[in-house]
Parts: structure tokens; sequence; C-alpha cells
């Protein structure tokens, strides 16, 4: 989903997690400065793809913010992907919202409209979700309303991925459309996941997946492929890794924005 940069409306304060940042915000000694993430050639081969290394690590870097009441817009209870697994801190309460009955959500319904009052929750996360809505807008408008003041919502967005139906698939978002779609929130700290090689490998990668079976040496195709893409994903990873400042060419973003004080519901 593209942006207009400095778009109508109120603008966002934009904040990179540097210290003066996080002492503005509140949040000195929660997180480190950046998602740190693993250089490891062999973790660069295990895990599913290069953008769910990279998401599981950003994940685990916004963690100290999943506790109290977190809210899980279209969060799947079972057949979860990835290594990350929820935080669960003292009273810590998850409250998982999806249209999927096989997920075993607590709340099956639309992400745009949960039935919850306002200010309920501390934390809500929304992973991987807003390109799969007609209007992401709505449901940043709705993660907003169900969190308290000075609680933060926590997401991911594709940019440059395949198309993934599940069950449609409508947007892709630039950094600046991101902006754009979390006007509501007081501050909004962006993360650019994977850079030009990260991201040539993972097409790579995938490219070697979609080779039939049934061609003589596809075996072969696809291992050469998966280690060509593996190798680019590990020399990004150790070059470029999570960025904060925006790339013209990555796998998608990953976000953390702060509910103020004085926000005023649209």
């Amino acid at each position: 989903m593209d942006g207009t940069p400095g778009g109508a409306g109120r603008a966002t304060q934009v904040f990179v997690a540097d210290r003066q940042s996080m002492i503005t915000n509140g949040i000195v000694g929660t997180i480190p400065a950046r998602p740190p993430v693993s250089t490891s050639w062999r973790e660069s081969r295990r895990a599913a793809s290069y953008r769910r290394l990279l998401l599981d690590e950003c994940l685990a870097w916004a963690s100290p913010f999943m506790r109290g009441v977190v809210i899980d817009l279209g969060g799947k209870r079972q057949r979860q992907r990835g290594r990350f697994r929820r935080p669960s801190v003292g009273d810590t309460r998850w409250i998982y919202v999806n249209i999927d009955a096989e997920t075993v959500p607590d709340i099956l319904g639309d992400v745009t409209a949960v039935p919850l009052p306002d200010g309920l929750a501390d934390c809500v996360v929304c992973t991987e979700v807003l390109e799969h809505l007609p209007d992401p807008a709505a449901c940043v408008r709705e993660a907003h309303r169900l969190l308290r003041a000075g609680g933060h919502f926590i997401a991911s967005v594709p940019f440059l991925y395949p198309v993934h139906a599940d069950p449609a698939d409508f947007h892709r978002f630039t950094w600046d459309g991101i902006l754009r779609v979390c006007e509501p929130f007081a501050s909004v700290d962006v993360r650019a996941m994977g850079g030009y090689l990260g991201t040539l490998g993972m097409f790579v990668e995938l490219g070697g997946r979609n080779i039939d079976s049934r061609h003589w040496g596809a075996g072969i195709a696809r291992r050469a492929l998966f280690e060509a893409g593996r190798l680019l994903a590990w020399l990004d990873v150790s070059r470029v890794g999570i960025s904060a400042s925006p790339l013209p060419f990555t796998t998608g973003h990953f976000l953390i924005a702060r509910k103020g004080a004085r926000d005023v519901e649209s």
C-alpha cells in the first residue's frame, strides 16, 4: 500500500529508537536500540525463510511490550509459524481474534470490528495481516481504539514479497505508506526487514520451490537455488539485517507504534 509522504491530517511523529527517543517515550532499559539479529550461517539455513528469520528477531526485540492485556489481531493460537513464541510474563493475558475457527481464537470475528471496550489492551499485535484486508487502515484504527494511552501497536507487513492469498492478498506497504496508515498514533518506529541481497536471495529460493518436480534434475536445481538464496540472505543479514532507515529493496517492514495520552479516536 503506497502512502503519500506528509499526507492529510495530523502528522505522525517518527522516532528512531536511539537513547534520546527511548527516554522521551519512557522505555529506557526495556528494549535495545536495534533488534539483535543472528549472523550465524546455521541459523540462516534453519529458518523457514529469510523474512521469517527477521520477523522472529523483531518480535523477540519487541516482546518486552507484550505484557498485561495483549490482543493479537489475526494471530493464531494453533498452527503458528516461525520460532517466536509469545511471552508469558506475570498476569499477561493474550486474546486472539481471527476469522478462521481452526486457529481456535478467543474471538471469532473481524479484526476491524472487535467486540471489546475502548482502552482495554496494553499491547496489540498484528503481524502479516494488514496486507490481507481490503481496508487495512480500519484495522489500525481499531488497534488504536483498543489500546490504553501509552500502549503499543506491534505489526509487520510485506513489501517485496510474493502474492499469498490468506484468503486474499490486497496490499504492499512502503515506508511512507506505513506512516500514513499509522497517523492515529503519537509515534511510530519503523524498521526495514532486509536489504537488496536478502530480498534477491528470498526470490531465488522461492523460485526454486516452484520448479516442477517432474522435470529432470529438479531436485538438484531446487537444492542449488536454496543454497544460493540462503547464501545471499546470510550476506545480507551480516551487512544490513534490520535497518532503521528506508531501503529501496526490502522484504517488508516491522513497526512499533505508541498511543499518546491525547490521541483522538477517528
